[in-house]
């Protein structure tokens, strides 16, 4: 059995210093960036230190364990990153420090070194007991006083507090992208918040919902600075149209969402293909009856849609050039391969239903949208739609 090495107070100090002294070039509002580079020439700039200390490449188990109690930290709390650093440097230093200035302060050890170990786990327990018990009690009475409560309204209303909403703000991006932007960010989260409609008038729910649903709300365009960043009415589709989409079409416009195909795949991957008339093996009579077929099918699809007056098609996969030809002869606007993420922001805010199978199709499964029509940023093209429902977005675009 291999004989377990104790690990020393000085060899984790030692550790934890090396995280403190990477995540204090960037801490606070005179704090810089931290520059990341890849083997794949990938560059990285930030300032959040869960993404600084999470992209370090760490062979101290130790320190992985500390970045991981960081991640879980910041997780749950959202912020205090670097704070959780510093704050643990600071106490291993002055428990070592203490430790060894009077290593037999609480029970005698019969050398120094096992002294200090004593001494230093009887302090960490003493405090782990005070967080435990006390800490709590210390903040309601000596830190809530100084404090106030902050609600959705407040960011976008004049209120007694919209001084210090401004001033929590400015903190915030302060220290993640420095003196350049903080106010510009200010002023585009607020102008975000003032448009963002609470449909349950639960500001909680609001703020989560932009959270989670970030990456599909977040465009970023190459090659523009970012004091170009701006708010666009709708929801940025990040693909293009696959089929014409004309600027002026009749209001309002019906979308359905399919997550599936809309023509029958003839094979999948390791399927075998074998069709008989009879005692006969006619394969290439087969075929060309199975594609016929298909492409009638694709037909009596883009009927039924018509006959519902669908005119717009989110499509998570590829689509075959049969249905973009049935798709484009009728008129509609079909985009493919949208992201899950952006799926799932249009379905949450529409109310609809994906489909699958398209020849059950019902009401449900059918959104009203304001407008659709193509968006230009940068070199790229994408599609820009609008629900036509209570609860509206504001695309954050950079």
């Amino acid at each position: 059995m291999v004989p377990l090495e104790q690990l020393h107070l000085s060899h984790v100090l030692q550790a934890v210093s090396a995280l403190e002294s990477i995540v204090l070039r960037s801490f606070g509002p005179e704090g810089g960036q931290v520059l990341f580079t890849r083997d794949t020439g990938q560059v990285m700039v930030s300032r959040s230190g869960k993404r600084i200390l999470t992209a370090l490449h760490l062979d101290h188990p130790l320190a992985r364990m500390v970045v991981r109690c960081v991640w879980k930290h910041s997780t749950i709390t959202g912020d205090g990153s670097k704070t959780f650093v510093l704050l643990l440097a600071s106490l291993l230093r002055i428990i070592h420090a203490t430790a060894t200035k009077d290593p037999h302060m609480f029970q005698p050890h019969n050398s120094t070194e096992a002294s200090e170990a004593a001494t230093a786990r009887h302090l960490a327990d003493r405090l782990l007991e005070f967080a435990l018990t006390e800490l709590d009690k210390l903040i309601v009475l000596n830190v809530l006083p100084h404090g106030f409560r902050v609600s959705l309204e407040n960011f976008t209303a004049k209120t007694q507090h919209d001084l210090s909403c401004q001033t929590l703000l400015v903190s915030f991006f302060r220290t993640r992208l420095g003196y350049a932007y903080c106010d510009f960010f200010r002023n585009l989260f607020c102008e975000l918040l003032s448009h963002w409609k609470v449909k349950d008038d639960r500001p909680s729910f609001s703020m989560q919902f932009l959270n989670n649903s970030f990456l599909a709300l977040h465009t970023q365009v190459s090659g523009v600075p970012v004091s170009c960043s701006r708010l666009i009415e709708g929801q940025v589709i990040h693909r293009d149209f696959a089929t014409p989409c004309p600027q002026v079409r009749k209001q309002p416009l019906k979308a359905v969402v399919f997550n599936g195909y809309l023509q029958p795949k003839l094979l999948t991957t390791g399927d075998v293909l074998e069709l008989r008339c009879g005692d006969k093996v006619t394969e290439d009579r087969g075929i060309v009856h199975f594609s016929s077929w298909t492409e009638k099918s694709v037909e009596s699809i883009i009927a039924t849609l018509q006959s519902f007056g669908v005119s717009v098609l989110l499509c998570a996969l590829k689509q075959s050039s049969a249905v973009l030809a049935a798709a484009t002869q009728a008129g509609m606007c079909l985009v493919e391969c949208v992201s899950e993420e952006e799926i799932s922001l249009f379905t949450q805010l529409s109310g609809v239903t994906p489909i699958s199978d398209c020849r059950r199709i019902h009401p449900e499964h059918i959104a009203t949208l304001t407008f659709c029509k193509p968006l230009l940023l940068g070199a790229h093209r994408f599609g820009l739609m609008m629900k036509n429902v209570s609860q509206q977005e504001e695309e954050a675009d950079r």
